[in-house]
């Protein structure tokens, strides 16, 4: 259809469709005919609009001084903040634009004006900033059911590119950072983009078990190897890694029996199971994570140096969330559309949450992150998630919380921090910010073994 074929009634339908009001005036201010926004907005029929100027609504008190006038008296297009009322008796806030249309004569015959809500304006402006910033933002989105990298900074961008680098060959990897900073997600990023991703991706938690128990686990063994032994024998998680990747998390709490077995198994890429001594050629690459330094742990005697360098080939280090505050807000926001669409809801943040956000230091990193943003998703009752929302356990009087309260004397402080951490004592060491041998003293100076 060219423009010259566009009837009245076509042309209605389309004003009708736009997401912003338009009203129409004769040269006496009085309607002629509003747009479905309008109504929308004013939460009244268009019935109510027939026969009434715009002078009528600022004598029923509805709206302040009509930008009409203005076009009326100058003769030339006025943009004005307008404040109305709505039929419910809300105040609204206004940009209103009124361009008048003038007869042969030079004189204003019609007066079209067009109007925006500014609270919408502004929802949309962050909209669209936000789209935007997720669009431009240094962002790698690994297509994976187990992971999914989401970055902005520099610091992140260039860790990852060392990561890939890294995962283009099979040496041994080792990860370093805080708890919660997303070590698991790196093992499997590197996997995936490895000469191993056609293999199987084995991972096990050192911390997670006994000795006896890891070491069959890890090793595997035959028939009747030791009491409660299945009778089929059992094959280890390091030859399940054969021709794939073993991830090895908080490699740190491993006994150190076993990491005189696995540098064997790293010198002669073979394992033993227990109660045989054939050994089984394994061939994997192995990624190990710790969240705090093994340098520190050699010193204290419960790693070996040995292995610690043979582990230390290609150290990866990926920062806490307080040094990488240009990510939160992605973060924050790629965490809100998963919990959303997982429980099929419609929410967002306010400005404010975000800025929150970035203020707080983050001591359980990005698993931290997560789980607020969770809580908040599925707790709040509005749709727009407001400062009001957040945990009043991230506040203090001096902001936000750091670790137990200096005011409480050593073994109150020892005995909270346990609590805090379920009795993990190398958790509980990491909280008071001492070693595992220093905490181990102090246990058994107050008795709180």
């Amino acid at each position: 259809m060219v423009m010259n074929e566009l009837l009245l009634p076509d042309l209605f339908t389309l004003l009708d469709s736009l997401d912003w009001g338009i009203s129409i005036f004769d040269e006496n201010g009085k309607f002629l005919w509003v747009n479905r926004y309008v109504l929308k907005c004013s939460g009244r029929p268009r019935k109510f609009y027939e026969g009434k100027s715009v002078y009528d609504f600022q004598s029923l008190g509805i709206l302040d001084t009509p930008v009409c006038s203005e076009v009326f008296r100058l003769k030339k297009k006025v943009t004005h903040l307008q404040y109305s009322y709505t039929g419910s008796g809300t105040l609204g806030e206004f940009i209103v634009t009124a361009t008048p249309i003038f007869d042969s004569n030079g004189n204003v015959k019609y007066a079209v004006a067009d109007r925006m809500d500014v609270r919408h304006l502004k929802e949309r402006h962050e909209l669209v900033l936000r789209e935007r910033q997720q669009h431009d933002a240094s962002k790698i989105k690994v297509e994976s059911k187990k992971l999914e990298l989401i970055y902005r900074s520099g610091v992140m961008e260039k860790l990852v590119k060392d990561v890939e680098r890294a995962a283009a060959v099979a040496s041994v990897i080792l990860l370093q950072g805080e708890s919660g900073t997303g070590k698991d997600v790196f093992a499997h990023y590197i996997h995936e983009n490895s000469p191993y991703r056609n293999g199987p991706m084995i991972e096990i938690n050192c911390a997670s078990m006994p000795e006896s128990l890891l070491e069959s686990e890890l090793f595997g063994y035959t028939k009747g190897a030791f009491t409660g032994a299945l009778n089929t024998g059992k094959e280890g998680l390091i030859e399940a890694a054969d021709k794939g990747t073993l991830f090895l998390d908080e490699i740190n709490s491993m006994p150190l029996g076993l990491q005189a077995k696995l540098l064997r198994v790293l010198e002669s890429r073979s394992i033993t199971r227990i109660g045989s001594t054939k050994p089984i050629d394994v061939d994997f690459r192995l990624i190990a994570a710790t969240n705090r330094s093994l340098v520190e742990c050699v010193e204290e005697r419960i790693f070996r140096a040995d292995l610690y360098y043979r582990l230390n080939v290609i150290p990866v280090t990926i920062p806490p969330l307080r040094e990488r505050k240009e990510d939160i807000p992605v973060l924050t926001d790629f965490f809100l559309d998963k919990f959303c669409d997982r429980y099929s809801l419609q929410k967002k943040f306010a400005k404010r949450v975000y800025r929150t956000f970035e203020a707080y230091s983050w001591p359980g990193n990005v698993r931290e992150l997560k789980n607020i943003v969770e809580r908040m998703v599925i707790m709040s009752t509005v749709s727009t998630i407001t400062i009001n929302e957040i945990p009043q356990s991230m506040f203090s009087e001096n902001g936000f919380p750091a670790g137990p309260e200096p005011e409480l004397d050593e073994k109150e402080r020892i005995r909270r921090a346990l609590e805090i951490n379920n009795g993990h004592r190398e958790k509980t060491a990491r909280y008071l910010s001492i070693s595992r041998r220093t905490l181990q003293y102090k246990l058994k100076k107050y008795g709180l073994n």
